[in-house]
């Protein structure tokens, strides 16, 4: 019910104040049809446990996956960050448009559904405190928020915490992103022990966010963790 009243508010927003599509910049929706068309959507095959697109059979696990400890069950993507898509991303990111949140947010409910996860506790990757004041919000949790209402689980953004400051992931290599996120985030165990854990985020690139808050999860004693994402980068 939350979520389909949220949804409403912005859709009546949208006949009063009509809105220019965030891929196109054409006038009338948030996110228009000939848009959507154009995204590339995330197909098999994929790694059945980081959801990186692979060659050769389904049902497989990627060489990094294979070789590097992983803290969490599967992350899947909803499509590659890349065209309109990626412009949509970063409007919502730098601009504020919170009321596309809730357009890009139902492609990513629907490819929930699909995975037939049971979840427990939706979380979101949190800002640090500088970027959080830079930009005034988390666009991750603004995802979040329509997923967990759609799908009646539980949010508490304060699940995970971040312990450090880091810099931009932009432009590192594997091992650089992989030691800069390491140790960077810490779990409330009286929220998420014992509990299957979705953690929400933009775009994926490597899973090494990701991979960093699932360990402090599963250190406060998690006991499954799952990553959701509206994109996935394939720039390394």
């Amino acid at each position: 019910m939350r979520s389909r009243l949220h949804t409403l508010g912005w859709k009546a927003l949208d006949l009063i104040f009509p809105p220019r599509c965030a891929g196109c910049d054409q006038w009338g929706e948030r996110y228009c049809a000939s848009c959507q068309e154009q995204t590339k959507l995330i197909s098999s095959p994929i790694c059945q446990i980081c959801g990186e697109p692979i060659s050769g059979r389904e049902n497989t696990t990627c060489p990094r996956c294979r070789e590097s400890q992983i803290y969490y069950s599967a992350i899947r993507s909803w499509a590659y960050f890349e065209g309109p898509l990626q412009k949509a991303i970063h409007k919502l990111k730098y601009r504020k448009d919170l009321g596309l949140s809730v357009i890009l947010a139902q492609p990513m409910i629907q490819l929930l559904t699909e995975q037939k996860w049971q979840i427990d506790l939706i979380t979101a990757i949190p800002l640090d405190e500088n970027r959080q004041k830079e930009r005034g919000f988390n666009q991750a949790l603004y995802l979040a928020r329509p997923i967990a209402w759609g799908n009646e689980v539980m949010i508490k953004p304060s699940a995970i915490r971040r312990i450090k400051i880091t810099r931009s992931q932009v432009g590192l290599s594997l091992e650089e992103r992989k030691m800069n996120v390491a140790d960077v985030f810490s779990a409330k165990q009286e929220l998420v022990s014992g509990k299957s854990i979705l953690i929400v985020d933009d775009v994926v690139t490597t899973g090494s966010t990701i991979n960093s808050c699932a360990a402090a999860l599963t250190k406060a004693g998690a006991l499954r963790i799952y990553g959701l994402t509206l994109a996935r980068s394939m720039r390394l």
